[in-house]
């Protein structure tokens, strides 16, 4: 069975102490205590809003796993894929939209996934998006949503799942 990220930190802050490194030890272990989290914050820290994705569940859960398996958030693999547009370093795939009838799409139901993510970030992406749509010729608009949720399957490396019509890619 995997150990927890709580397990590994606290294995990390033994090492480090065993190692003569206390004050690195003190540091995990403020982390670690209840509300520690907040010790992670900057000073000055960005204002931050929800992003909602609308996906199928089984994406929903697979990017989960996926991101929990190599110890990275979703919300900051979503950071860095708004920054790597708009750095120029990655280009978003063009949307496509496949409509799901049935019983594919009664057994696989649409499931919001959340993410927050810098305001700045966000209105810079989004101010960028109608021109950067036009440079690429592509057909349909890109959107914030499938920008994240194309950066997650890309960097997390999740296969292609079959998205319901209107719905973010």
């Amino acid at each position: 069975m995997a150990r927890t990220m709580r397990d590994r930190l606290k294995t990390a802050s033994a090492r480090l102490r065993d190692a003569g490194h206390t004050d690195s030890a003190d540091a995990v272990d403020a982390v670690l205590a209840p509300g520690g989290w907040t010790l992670l914050r900057e000073q000055d820290a960005a204002f931050t809003t929800n992003l909602p994705l609308t996906v199928r569940k089984s994406l929903k859960d697979a990017l989960k796993k996926a991101a929990d398996d190599q110890n990275v958030t979703l919300t900051a693999v979503v950071t860095e894929g708004h920054r790597a547009v708009l750095d120029g370093t990655w280009t978003p795939p063009e949307s496509r939209r496949i409509v799901r009838r049935g019983a594919s799409a009664a057994t696989d139901p649409r499931a919001v996934l959340n993410v927050t993510v810098d305001d700045s970030l966000r209105k810079e992406l989004r101010e960028r998006l109608p021109a950067l749509s036009e440079e690429l010729g592509y057909s349909k608009p890109l959107t914030e949503g499938g920008i994240a949720i194309a950066y997650l399957r890309y960097k997390l490396n999740v296969a292609d799942s079959k998205p319901v019509s209107g719905e973010a890619e």
